[in-house]
């Protein structure tokens, strides 16, 4: 059977790029009519996105209850419809000879008490990158200036889903933490320990490693960093203790993936919930009245 490799990762925080580069190492992501695509890349599968969009109720603004996703990993017509489509991807790489598979849904880190239960003992490649840098490129693809963000809010949503993935990924030894501005500052060697670390994952042998790391690296070199952040978290007023905690605790997973995992250093403030649930209202308020204009 072939490896199960999946990326997850804050929206805008690099798991597109990522995701190609494992496409490029040589895994399989899907035949072309089942991919969403576009000239930002994405790669994203549309079977587990239309799952997703069910899962999280067609709002990834504002995060479902995790007891509501592991009762439904727990509801049989859930499970057999996550299953198939598990196995289809499964089949599809076996067809094309693939050691390993590929999945990516930015909307995966809100999804995943669902399908941690659900996917097997997976191979984890989590993408980290500076919460202002996430919250400015999303801004842009979405037409919002950067003047009348809610930093506030985008980071509590940035912590919600990061905390959720150290959460349920830390018993796994099959995990790899990538840090977005090393891939576009040094790709060589951000490309050769991703190789490395999956081939060691997959069982591939040492004697074609350097053409597999080399495959990947052209990619990067063709794309362009937009929204560098030189000023560091603990300058961002919005920013609380803990989200600064957090971040500074990725970058050390980073190069100690392993590193112990404790909730309480991380936790959300009071009322976090409330707050992206009225961020929301405001902008579908926003989002109709622009419509209706």
């Amino acid at each position: 059977m072939p490896q199960r490799i999946i990326v997850l990762g804050m929206y805008r925080s690099g798991t597109s790029l990522t995701t190609a580069l494992t496409q490029r190492w040589g895994a399989y992501v899907g035949q072309e009519q089942d991919l969403f695509e576009d000239r930002y890349g994405y790669l994203e599968h549309l079977a587990l996105q239309k799952l997703n969009d069910e899962l999280l109720g067609s709002n990834d603004r504002v995060p479902t209850p995790i007891e509501s996703l592991i009762e439904k990993s727990h509801d049989p017509i859930y499970q057999a419809r996550a299953t198939e489509i598990l196995a289809a991807m499964d089949k599809e790489a076996q067809a094309q000879q693939a050691v390993a598979w590929a999945w990516k849904d930015p909307r995966l880190p809100l999804a995943l008490p669902f399908w941690a239960n659900l996917w097997g003992d997976v191979i984890y490649v989590i993408t980290v990158r500076h919460p202002v840098e996430t919250i400015l490129s999303a801004a842009e693809m979405d037409g919002i200036p950067a003047d009348q963000l809610p930093f506030s809010a985008g980071f509590a949503y940035w912590q919600y889903c990061m905390l959720n993935i150290l959460a349920l990924t830390q018993s796994s030894r099959r995990k790899f933490f990538i840090a977005y501005d090393q891939l576009i500052v040094d790709p060589q060697t951000a490309c050769a320990r991703l190789s490395h670390f999956l081939d060691e994952q997959c069982g591939l042998p040492v004697k074609t490693a350097s053409q597999r790391s080399a495959a990947m690296t052209p990619h990067i070199q063709q794309r362009e960093r937009h929204y560098h952040q030189p000023q560091a978290l603990a300058e961002m007023p919005q920013a609380t203790r803990e989200q600064r905690a957090l971040y500074n605790f990725l970058r050390v997973k980073t190069l100690y993936p392993d590193e112990a995992y404790q909730a309480d250093d991380f936790a959300l403030y009071p009322g976090w919930l409330e707050y992206l649930r009225s961020m929301d209202q405001l902008l579908t308020l926003a989002e109709a009245l622009h419509d209706g204009h």
